[in-house]
């Protein structure tokens, strides 16, 4: 989505979650405004000097049940086109409708637990 991501994460212990959206968020905006500085300066003037890529919390959602696991992933691949972005899920290029429709790889690796 353009303006928010949603994402499913498995730890195999507790206590991990906050300082892995530390260190995505931190390495994301880093790449981020390096590639904006580069090849999409128009986007990079929107951010001023200190100001911030991300908000500075996150939602969870903790997920103990496969059918909700299901209703999630759902929830998430039709995102895109409830916005009106994509006319089928597997068209949002960086969603995972792709890997579980198809196999195809969709650029991160997706590993399903049973």
């Amino acid at each position: 989505m353009p303006n928010h991501v949603h994402a499913i994460v498995w730890f195999s212990a507790t206590g991990h979650l906050s300082r892995f959206m530390h260190g995505w968020k931190r390495k994301s905006s880093f790449h981020i405004r390096a590639w904006s500085r580069r090849a999409a300066a128009q986007y990079f003037e929107g951010f001023g000097e200190g100001e911030r890529f991300w908000q500075p919390k996150y939602y969870s959602f903790e997920i103990y049940e496969p059918a909700k696991l299901e209703e999630k992933l759902q929830y998430i691949h039709e995102n895109p086109v409830r916005s009106g972005l994509v006319e089928k899920p597997t068209d949002w290029k960086w969603g995972s409708a792709r890997w579980y429709e198809w196999r195809r790889s969709v650029g991160v690796p997706i590993q399903w637990v049973n």
